[in-house]
């Protein structure tokens, strides 16, 4: 029997927690060529500065955690330093939701820009970070751990359009 592809309003945004570790260190493995290991996450959640959140689905079939998005916020930048979607759930919208909410956090600690990295080979998630303003600020050599190069994205807060009940208005 397949598996139902859920409907996009089964899952809601939490914030992290250590029960959520092995989904989304699962989700990692299946979405990245250099995947973090569990025990960054578990730091990650351990730091007050820091913005984790996570895709849950509070019943029904797998995925639970359908996605993630940690980021931290100092000084005046917001840097999200990962962001995945269950790859059964690609294409739906959950990473939109992750990255809105993320720029929607990021706007009310009033900092002055949003920043990523994002490799060069990742065409599809480049197009993704466009669509919100993003550019490409300039490019690190070697920055990934398996020699590639990296794209480090800016997106300027005056440039985020408003929200709108959870959402950013396009």
């Amino acid at each position: 029997m397949a598996l139902r592809r859920p409907d996009p309003v089964d899952y809601r945004l939490i914030p992290a927690e250590s029960s959520h570790l092995d989904e989304i260190a699962r989700i990692e493995q299946e979405s990245f060529p250099v995947p973090w290991k569990r025990e960054f996450f578990e730091s990650e959640l351990a730091e007050s500065f820091r913005y984790a959140r996570v895709l849950v689905r509070p019943d029904g079939p797998p995925p639970v955690v359908g996605g993630y998005l940690f980021a931290i916020s100092l000084h005046d930048e917001f840097h999200i330093n990962k962001i995945a979607t269950d790859a059964r759930l690609r294409q739906l919208g959950y990473g939109r939701q992750l990255l809105e909410d993320a720029l929607a956090q990021a706007r009310a600690t009033k900092v002055a820009t949003v920043t990523l990295e994002v490799r060069v080979s990742n065409t599809t998630a480049r197009e993704f970070y466009r669509s919100y303003g993003f550019r490409e600020a300039y490019r690190r050599k070697g920055y990934y751990q398996d020699g590639e190069d990296a794209f480090a994205l800016v997106l300027p807060l005056d440039a985020l359009p408003t929200v709108e009940t959870g959402f950013l208005r396009r």
